[in-house]
């Protein structure tokens, strides 16, 4: 088998985990919000999430250790902070503030747009015009699915949300270009960020916090534990990691932005909602968008500074 058919042969497999990282992180999004709206809160939702797969996983890190010497002290770091514990606490406080919708259109629709500037910034990267082209097309897609909620429902304390939405894209972000370049599998990544989050928190959470998971309706458990614990926390950091080494960062990410395209899809059956016109065609220009980044060559990288992340 010739280089050229193993490499196309790479790519689609990544393509076909980004697709799965989509479904999964849409998924995710209904099911944070039916979460949010029964009898556990955020605490017990980043619990669930770190807790079970850290539980799940720990048997991959003790095995494989921890990596620290392949891939240094700052790029583990950093992917601990930007996909493990201080993510989903930015992200948990940030819908204290605003609403759901905007979770899904700031922190997972502009993941690809930081992606793509901190790949520029650190290392050189340059996106072919193509690519450029559908970058703009995921944006003004991911405008049109949430923007009329972000421009009109101005209410005190909605823009602190929102920043703190823009942050944790870029945290996640940050962890995409540092996962990139760890040189660890993508099972010994996923565990690293979620073993070592589980043991941070847990002790947090029954020592701080008020746990509501003994109170809740067991169904409402088990369907948290399978779209947190298991979904987000074991599958979708797995195939996202996969997809960001076959794919490269910035095309990895860019799957991240069907994601609000595909909540509004599954928001339809599962939460009755009936989407607009523009919130119709921002799903249409995510797609095209995606297809554009995905199909274009990317230009050879050009002279920059070496960055350690």
């Amino acid at each position: 088998m010739s280089d050229e058919t193993d490499g196309r042969r790479s790519m689609w497999i990544g393509v076909c985990c980004g697709l799965t990282v989509a479904i999964i992180w849409s998924s995710w999004s209904v099911a944070t919000r039916v979460a949010m709206t029964q009898a556990l809160g955020p605490a017990d939702v980043t619990f669930l999430r770190f807790g079970v797969s850290g539980l799940l996983l720990w048997p991959v890190l003790a095995r494989q250790g921890l990596g620290l010497r392949k891939s240094g002290w700052l790029r583990s770091i950093v992917m601990l902070a930007g996909a493990g514990l201080p993510f989903m606490l930015v992200a948990s406080t940030g819908t204290r503030f605003a609403p759901a919708s905007h979770l899904a259109t700031l922190m997972i629709g502009m993941n690809p747009i930081f992606v793509a500037l901190l790949s520029a910034l650190l290392y050189g990267e340059r996106l072919a015009r193509l690519q450029m082209l559908g970058l703009m097309a995921v944006v003004a897609g991911v405008g049109s699915i949430g923007g009329h909620a972000l421009l009109m429902n101005r209410a005190s304390g909605v823009w602190r949300g929102d920043l703190l939405f823009l942050l944790g894209s870029l945290l996640f972000a940050s962890y995409t270009l540092a996962q990139r370049r760890s040189g660890l599998s993508s099972w010994q990544t996923t565990a690293l960020v979620s073993v070592t989050s589980g043991l941070i928190f847990t002790p947090i959470y029954f020592g701080f916090l008020q746990p509501r998971l003994l109170s809740a309706p067991v169904a409402d458990v088990i369907v948290q534990v399978l779209a947190q614990g298991i979904g987000v926390a074991i599958l979708g950091l797995f195939f996202y990691a996969e997809a960001t080494r076959r794919l490269g960062a910035t095309r990895a990410a860019v799957f991240g932005s069907l994601a609000p395209a595909l909540s509004v899809v599954l928001s339809i059956p599962f939460l009755g909602e009936s989407p607009s016109q523009t919130v119709l065609l921002g799903v249409g220009l995510v797609t095209v968008g995606v297809l554009m980044v995905v199909s274009g060559k990317k230009p050879p990288p050009s002279p920059s500074p070496r960055s350690t992340l």
